[in-house]
């Protein structure tokens, strides 16, 4: 690459092969960056400012808390760039520490917690931009379609697979020319808000990429909505897959009313259930029940819900319920059964827990 490529302290941090370069001298990129460093002696300090931030990640150090912002990350980088702090001077860097670097954790605290903020500055930049890189990758030789929302509503989009996506205001979507990548996938890009409804295609896998989130599916309608400080997915039918790693390790099934919310510095997804959980069918009659056990009612609004129910079969099979359950809210509706049966209930990883009490009466409360 051209020299102006690497101006800045960010630039070769974010550069992988200049990372390789640092972490491996005989990696296949060794001999163009000895000479990139031979021909630019004004751009010493920054090289070695980039090299600390680099051995920096590789600390075992515990990660930041959530409170910390982008806003703040960003004064840090903003702070080394204009020469207000410097990283050599703060952490001193040697060769010899190279293979030692626990001995870093052995400077003194405040040293060791600018190496962390530095830390999570990088790995979150790196991760805002690997999911648009990926889709890059998979969209390689082809012709990229854009569509930005400008309208005050929704902007209708209908893809070449004959999926249909609703963009809000403000959201783009971007999808390679035949929406197809070179893995035989369908593969998008979002920015911001849009709500998708994916025609199933077994053979073709339908990946949706947003910068921290990955959701794959084969067909269903779901919401995604992200921005810098949080991502949000949640399935109103089918299912799908989300994964927070490029290579689509540990991810997470979600089912209809279960979400994902997701922030910039978390390590794992976290499954939970929609606020306001919906039909199945909008057009369902109403639930009523005449002395009927608790088990039955359970199993009948799990199937009207599509959210999983756990409760302990043999501790309600007495327990009955008398009620007419029709447009009161999902949440409104447990409440009343529990009341019934003198339960309680959680959301606990996208499902509804039910705990008996030892006493029956009409006294429970949630």
């Amino acid at each position: 690459m051209a020299n102006e490529d690497y101006n800045t302290l960010e630039d070769l941090v974010f550069s992988r092969s200049f990372r390789n370069w640092v972490l491996n001298k005989r990696c296949p990129e060794a001999e163009f960056w000895t000479n990139w460093v031979a021909r630019n002696p004004d751009k010493t300090e920054t090289i070695t400012q980039a090299k600390a931030v680099i051995h920096a990640l590789q600390l075992n150090l515990p990660p930041l808390p959530d409170s910390t912002t982008d806003a703040e990350v960003r004064k840090v980088l903003e702070k080394l760039r204009d020469g207000r702090v410097n990283l050599v001077r703060e952490i001193p860097f040697r060769p010899a520490l190279v293979g030692r670097r626990h001995v870093l954790a052995w400077t003194v605290a405040a040293c060791i917690a600018f190496i962390a903020i530095i830390t999570w500055a990088v790995r979150f930049y790196l991760h805002q931009q690997d999911g648009y890189d990926v889709f890059l990758a998979g969209a390689a030789e082809k012709q990229i379609h854009r569509t930005i929302a400008d309208s005050g509503g929704q902007t209708r989009i209908t893809l070449p697979d004959k999926s249909t996506v609703r963009l809000s205001r403000g959201s783009r979507l971007s999808w390679p020319e035949g929406l197809q990548a070179a893995g035989a996938n369908r593969i998008v890009f979002l920015e911001g808000e849009a709500a998708f409804d994916i025609v199933p295609h077994a053979p073709h896998p339908f990946f949706v990429y947003t910068r921290p989130l990955i959701a794959k599916v084969l067909g269903t309608s779901f919401i995604i909505n992200t921005t810098r400080s949080r991502s949000t997915i949640s399935v109103t039918a089918g299912k799908l897959s989300v994964f927070h790693r490029l290579d689509l390790s540990d991810g997470i099934i979600l089912t209809p009313n279960q979400q994902i919310v997701f922030s910039p510095g978390e390590e794992d997804l976290k499954k939970t259930l929609v606020t306001s959980p919906q039909s199945l069918d909008a057009n369902a009659a109403d639930l009523r029940f005449d002395s009927t056990s608790a088990v039955t009612v359970f199993r009948q609004l799990q199937k009207q819900y599509g959210i999983p129910i756990v409760f302990d079969e043999e501790a309600l099979s007495r327990r009955c319920i008398s009620a007419t359950l029709g447009k009161e809210t999902f949440y409104e509706k447990l409440r009343i059964i529990c009341r019934e049966i003198n339960a309680t209930f959680e959301v606990v990883d996208g499902s509804i827990v039910i705990a008996v009490h030892d006493r029956f009466s009409s006294s429970g409360k949630e």
